[in-house]
Parts: structure tokens; sequence; C-alpha cells
């Protein structure tokens, strides 16, 4: 009895070993997931004047890092990109119109979504935290943000944010920030805890097109 249980400790160990390797692992690959564009993000965020970990944070809330992604509303890329806002961009920078399967390519997603992010934070750049301003304009719009800004602390994002209406941009703000905080600290949350999230946080995910039957 006394070898048959130890016999049993040491597969419950071996098995504890081997999830263990597993996790760590798992960890691993999901940490060099969300660093994978960051000598593409860094650079263009610092031409830009903007945090490159909130540039990150936004690409894991827009996509979780696919580059192929598509939005309902013909969003392309890693950063959720409108074919308008890339002609917009190319036609400030005297530039040949873009094709739109180009913002499939990340360099070109990622300098076309922080360039306009960053103008969006730089227009809230006199508020208490423009970034949370910038991130609900970056997803309702600036003429619903102004309806959401309190007339008496115009620049107050506490007083801004239970004013938002829409239950999607709240959560798309609260989630980006909260990801931003834990990449300021360091901290990538484990990937197995999304099982979790679909059953408990399932609107933190981006909304995507299914993908194109082939």
């Amino acid at each position: 009895m006394r070898v048959r249980r130890q016999q049993i400790l040491l597969v419950l160990a071996a098995a504890v070993l081997l999830l263990g390797a597993a996790a760590w692992l798992w960890q691993r690959k999901a940490v060099a997931l969300q660093r994978r564009y960051d000598p593409i993000i860094v650079p263009i965020a610092a031409r830009l004047g903007v945090d490159p970990l909130l540039v990150r944070a936004i690409i894991w809330r827009e996509s979780r890092f696919d580059p192929r992604a598509r939005g309902l509303k013909e969003e392309r890329g890693l950063m959720q990109v409108t074919p308008g806002v890339a002609a917009e961009w190319a036609q400030i920078h005297r530039l040949s119109p873009i094709d739109p399967d180009l913002l499939y390519e990340p360099a070109v997603n990622i300098a076309i979504g922080s360039w306009y992010f960053a103008r969006m934070l730089h227009h809230w750049n006199g508020a208490d935290r423009p970034e949370a301003f910038a991130l609900a304009e970056y997803n309702a719009g600036r003429s619903n943000v102004l309806r959401w800004v309190d007339p008496a602390k115009p620049l107050d994002a506490g007083a801004m944010e239970p004013r938002i209406t829409y239950k999607a941009t709240r959560r798309y703000v609260d989630t980006i920030l909260s990801r931003y905080a834990e990449y300021r600290s360091g901290y990538f949350r484990p990937p197995w805890l999304s099982f979790w999230d679909r059953l408990f946080r399932p609107s933190d995910a981006p909304v995507l097109a299914p993908p194109a039957a082939s």
C-alpha cells in the first residue's frame, strides 16, 4: 500500500511539473506575441509623442495582435484603421492614395493608427487625463465625446466617463487603461485567464468580422 501511495504521489508530482512547464511556455509565447510589434511601435510613438505602451494596449484591444483582423465597419489590421482615415493620412502627408489592403501591413497600420490617435490625444492635451478622452474619441468619435463632456468640468476625465452613454465605449476605455497600467508595471496577464474572460468579461473582446469563406 505504501509503495502504491508513493507511485501515486510521483505521478501527481510529474503531472504538476508538466502543467507548470506548459503554463510557463504558454506565458512566454503570449508575452512574445504582445511584444512582437514593439520595434515598429516604439519609433513611431516617439515621433508622435505617444507612450508606446499605450499604443500596444490599443492594439491588444482592437485586434488581439492579429494583423489580418477586420472589423464590422471596414476597419482593418492591428489598430483597426478604416480606409477613410488612411485616405486622410495620405492626403495630409501628400502621398498617393493608400490601397486598403495595405492596412493589413503592420508598419503601415501602426503608422496611420498611431497618427490618428496622437491627433486626438493632442487635442485633449489640456485635460487631466488626455488618454481617457482620446480613447473615447477613437472608439466613438469626437461628436459623441463632446456630448459626454461635463460642461461644469470640461477637462475632467472623472466627470466625463460616467456620462458616456455607450456601454461598449465605457468598457473600451476602461479595459485599455487597465491593460496600459499593466504594461507600465511590466505585468502581462496570463493567457489561460482568457477562459475566465470569455465567461465573465466577453465585452472586453474586440468586435471583428468572421473570417471570409475560402
